[in-house]
């Protein structure tokens, strides 16, 4: 059987495991992996827009971009989206919450969804393989989240995260405006929106973000 050649890009901070990862790829047989690997945001957003890409590896937690537009793992994930809409994506994260990972099957849709506590080398195989295959992984912990329903399930936005990371780091809402493209009127909206989502009673930002850091959305 002929070879298939795939561009595949690695997205983890931790360079162990991003080789880790890489010398697993290597024992899928039929298949050659050119794989890129990026640590950042930063240097995903570079390699996202430049090289074309089949298949991408994505954890969620992530030193953000320079510009602090790109907060995590979910924001690349919709860049990829946006830019090469036929990309796989394999979320493989350490975060077991189950409010952020329904916002990440909402928002991003991935072709495969791992918790890195839950797989081994064999998982990762065979991921990779049903994805190529057209087909969704997910791991024995996402399986059992996405069985259960939602009576009110929360779905938040990169404009979202922008409001809850910039209120995170002190600023106030009026001064928001100078970081997110939008008005202090659009801003206070949705922050009303992100308190009735996130049950946040008080009116105090610190709550809020209490809140929205408690549930692993900054």
């Amino acid at each position: 059987m002929n070879k298939i050649s795939i561009n595949l890009l690695i997205i983890e901070d931790s360079a162990i495991i991003a080789n880790a990862y890489k010398n697993i790829l290597n024992e899928i047989e039929n298949v050659t992996f050119n794989v890129s690997f990026a640590k950042n945001c930063d240097e995903a957003i570079h390699k996202i827009q430049r090289i074309k890409t089949q298949t991408v590896l994505l954890d969620l937690q992530l030193p953000i971009s320079k510009n602090e537009r790109f907060i995590c793992g979910e924001d690349l994930g919709l860049l990829i989206r946006k830019e090469s809409p036929d990309t796989k994506i394999l979320v493989l994260t350490s975060i077991t919450d189950q409010t952020r990972i329904q916002n990440v099957i909402n928002e991003i849709h991935p072709e495969g969804f791992m918790i890195k506590s839950d797989i081994d080398g064999i998982d990762l195989k065979n991921a990779i393989i049903y994805t190529l295959k057209g087909r969704v992984y997910y791991s024995k912990t996402i399986e059992g989240y996405t069985r259960k329903t939602y009576a009110n399930r929360i779905t938040i936005d990169d404009f979202d995260r922008q409001i809850l990371y910039h209120l995170s780091m002190g600023e106030k809402t009026k001064d928001l405006s100078n970081f997110i493209p939008l008005s202090t009127r659009a801003i206070e909206v949705r922050k009303t929106k992100l308190k009735t989502l996130l049950d946040t009673k008080n009116k105090e930002n610190f709550n809020l973000v209490k809140e929205a850091k408690k549930l692993g959305f900054i």
